[in-house]
């Protein structure tokens, strides 16, 4: 049930992401557009336009922070730098748009529309050194680099020097027999033992982003049909058969024993 909530708490966290992007793509537009815009008419319009955009900007902003820290505490990850990283840099992205891109466009705002109603208090030289301005190419790129890391945080989930410390290996009785997922798959799938001999199964999730823990049960668990919820073919007397396709989210381990 926790993995299913995380899911979806991702989702509501990408929607967000997809929402700002939007907005934020229009913004973006109208500052590469400005550059070579001259006439004080349009260039209000074009920023009355991406004044539209702001609210749509903010509502995502909010819809992308909810669904990412709630999905951060279900998925327990904030022991993981990647999500540390990943908070500093959309907090910087944010507070570079805000204190850097704000004020320049309120300004080219007030000039524009000035010129437009006939003032003269702004000559063209002027206008077009103001327009010229570098601010937002800085702003843009800044959005952009900040977006591309953002992404490689999100795939590549490095831990930056920060993930939590593995747990001991659970108690159990008899050997221990370990399977590694690696790439979303378990090796090796399938497993045959002697009947009436405990064993412990321990399960390691080695994907990027997955945190392992471990727990042991003194009691039989799988007889026949996979703890994780799939059919599998019953044993033949006298062995004992675990059977696993998929990896789940963390790794656990349990004491397995079979009667004849």
């Amino acid at each position: 049930m926790a993995a299913v909530a995380y899911q979806w708490w991702v989702f509501l966290h990408l929607a967000g992401v997809f929402g700002l992007l939007t907005a934020h793509g229009v913004s973006v537009a109208v500052a590469l557009r400005l550059r070579t815009e001259r006439d004080p008419a349009r260039v209000a319009a074009l920023l009355e336009l991406s004044a539209r955009t702001v609210p749509a900007f903010y509502i995502s902003l909010a819809v992308l922070l909810v669904g990412g820290v709630v999905a951060t505490f279900v998925g327990d990850l904030w022991s993981f730098g990647w999500i540390w990283a990943a908070i500093v840099t959309l907090l910087v992205v944010t507070l570079a748009m805000i204190f850097m891109a704000r004020p320049y466009y309120q300004r080219v705002r007030f000039i524009s529309r000035a010129m437009a109603e006939g003032s003269q208090a702004v000559s063209a030289e002027q206008y077009d050194e103001v327009l010229s301005d570098r601010r937002p190419l800085t702003v843009t790129w800044i959005g952009v680099v900040g977006l591309v890391f953002l992404l490689y945080l999100m795939v590549v989930k490095p831990t930056l020097g920060m993930a939590p410390d593995a747990e001991p290996a659970p108690s159990g009785t008899g050997p221990v027999v370990t399977l590694s997922s690696v790439s979303s798959r378990f090796a090796p799938t399938t497993l045959t033992g002697p009947a009436g001999t405990a064993f412990t199964l321990r399960f390691e999730n080695e994907d990027w982003g997955s945190r392992t823990t471990s727990r042991s049960s003194p009691t039989p668990r799988l007889r026949g049909r996979s703890s994780w919820g799939r059919r599998s073919p019953g044993p033949q007397p006298g062995t004992t058969r675990c059977r696993r396709s998929k990896p789940v989210r963390t790794s656990s381990a349990a004491t397995c024993t079979r009667r004849p």
